[in-house]
């Protein structure tokens, strides 16, 4: 981590939502506390260390000379613009490379519409919902990003799943939601899916298309080598 980049935000996580804050108060800690004797012992003795970089945007991947592993990550180097919930990333033209071998994939997506029924913002990527219980469909609640937007950590996630049972179980118990009534559930929808000629993946045919990237990764000395279009997936999945 970069001390710069934490100029002027040791005041902000007192304003934050109890999840943000204590992600905030951690990093604040790990960057700008001096370790004590046997931390910075245990560093010193570490094979390997770990860091943010902040204010960077992944432009391409490098792959070694050979072209079957990854070499490294190209990174644009930001600035943000603005503050608050107006602060946006802003790219400033420079660009730096850091060597890897293995890169990960964990970038927010847009959820989308499943329904015209139920009530979507396109603008923010969300159904509209109060702690989870979406607006103008009583009965009906949501979770994850599809309730808060591309945001947050595993953390965040599980206290906004938490919420969302919370405002669920008050329901129940307050008559709100009519839980008196059987709903047919999964069968429905397996009848749906099987009348529209639409065969599910498993939770089996999932472990076919898993042996088979380990496999292939092992060959090549990965993890595993993933299949990279569904049309492979499904071949395995369905062999």
């Amino acid at each position: 981590m970069v001390l710069a980049d934490f100029e002027g935000i040791t005041e902000a996580p007192k304003d934050l939502p109890r999840p943000r804050k204590r992600l905030t108060e951690l990093m604040l800690k790990t960057a700008l506390e001096t370790p004590g004797e046997k931390e910075q012992q245990r560093r010193k003795e570490a094979s390997r260390t770990w860091a943010f970089r902040f204010f960077r945007s992944p432009v391409e991947v490098l792959a070694d000379p050979q072209r079957n592993r990854t070499a490294g990550i190209r990174l644009a180097v930001n600035r943000l613009e603005g503050s608050g919930e107006r602060a946006r990333a802003v790219l400033t033209g420079e660009v730096e490379d850091v060597s890897c071998g293995l890169v990960i994939n964990s970038i927010g997506y847009k959820s989308l519409p499943i329904d015209p029924s139920v009530p979507f913002d396109s603008h923010k990527a969300i159904v509209p919902n109060t702690m989870g219980r979406v607006q103008e469909a009583t009965g009906l609640y949501c979770s994850g990003w599809l309730k808060t937007g591309p945001t947050g950590v595993i953390g965040t996630t599980m206290n906004n799943s938490f919420d969302t049972a919370r405002s669920l179980v008050e329901d129940m118990e307050s008559g709100t939601l009519d839980v008196s009534a059987a709903k047919t559930g999964s069968q429905t929808i397996s009848a749906l899916l099987a009348d529209r000629g639409v065969k599910p993946v498993t939770f089996s045919d999932w472990e076919k298309i898993n042996t088979v990237e380990v496999r292939r990764g092992e060959a090549v000395g990965k993890p595993r080598e993933k299949l990279l279009t569904v049309e492979e997936m499904l071949e395995v999945a369905r062999a």
